[in-house]
C-alpha cells in the first residue's frame, strides 16, 4: 500500500494526488491574497480619489461664496452712490 492518496475525479475520471491539491489549493491562496492587496489598494485610491472630489467641491464653493460677494459688495457700492 502507498502513503500517497491519490483523488479520482468525477469529470474526467483522472487520478489527482493529494499533493497536488495541496500545491494547487496553494496557487490559489496566494492568488486570492494578491487579489486581496489589489483591492484594498484600489479602495485606497478610491478613499483618496473622494476625498480630492470633495475638497474640490469644496473649493467651488469658496469660489462661488467669493462671487457672490463681490457681486453683494458692487451692488451696495451702487446703492451708496445712487443715494449721494
Amino acid at each position: 500500500m502507498s502513503n500517497t492518496q491519490t483523488i479520482v475525479t468525477t469529470t474526467t475520471g483522472s487520478q489527482v494526488s493529494f499533493t497536488e491539491i495541496k500545491q494547487i489549493q496553494n496557487e490559489l491562496s496566494s492568488e486570492l491574497n494578491d487579489l486581496k492587496e489589489y483591492v484594498k489598494l484600489k479602495d485606497s485610491e478610491i478613499e483618496r480619489l473622494n476625498q480630492e472630489i470633495s475638497n474640490l467641491q469644496t473649493l467651488v464653493q469658496i469660489e462661488s461664496l467669493k462671487t457672490e460677494l463681490a457681486n453683494l459688495k458692487m451692488l451696495a457700492s451702487q446703492r451708496k452712490t445712487k443715494r449721494k
